[in-house]
Formats: structure tokens, sequence, C-alpha cells
């Protein structure tokens, strides 16, 4: 496999571990950052395609934890932040695989 596809593979399986460590986040959690993760799909909505999901994500600095702290009642830490932004674009890439 060529080193482009699996860093590709790789990052996928980075965001399905987020969105799993999301889904088994108590309810209440889940709950408050509905609002946190609609806002940064809402910002993403602009990718098309894959290859330019992969490039927000892999764009300097860390612009996705700014969207999501702007919409949560506080802020919740750097681990938790990265599991929603991963969380965010495990769902947009299945929505864009139309699964």
């Amino acid at each position: 496999m060529p080193k482009e596809n699996r860093f590709r593979e790789y990052t996928r399986s980075v965001w399905r571990k987020g969105y799993e460590t999301y889904e088994r986040s108590p309810a209440k959690q889940r709950d408050v950052s509905v609002p946190a993760l609609n806002t940064l799909a809402a910002e993403l909505g602009r990718c098309t395609s894959e290859e330019e999901l992969h490039a927000c994500y892999w764009e300097p600095g860390d612009w996705p934890a700014d969207v999501l702290r702007q919409h949560l009642p506080s802020d919740p830490g750097p681990e938790v932040l990265l599991e929603l932004e991963d969380a965010c674009f495990w769902l947009l890439l299945k929505e864009l695989a139309g699964s």
C-alpha cells in the first residue's frame, strides 16, 4: 500500500476511534456537545470530498478546537476537544461516503 494511502487509513482510524469514544461518553456530555459539533460540521460543510476533509484536518493551527470551544459551556480540555474533532470528521466522512 502506498505511503499516502496508509496515512489516509491511519487518519480515518483516528477519526473512527474519536467517534467511538464520543459515543461511549455519558449522554449528558454528548448532549452538551451537540451544538458545538453541529457548528463545526457546518464549518466543514465546504468539504465536498474526502481529500478536502483531510486537508482541513491537517491545516496548521487548531481551528476546529477553537470552533468547538465557542459552543461548549466550558473548556473540556485538549483530549476531549480532540475526540470531538475526530468524531465530527468521522461523521462527515461517513456522510460523504453516503453511509
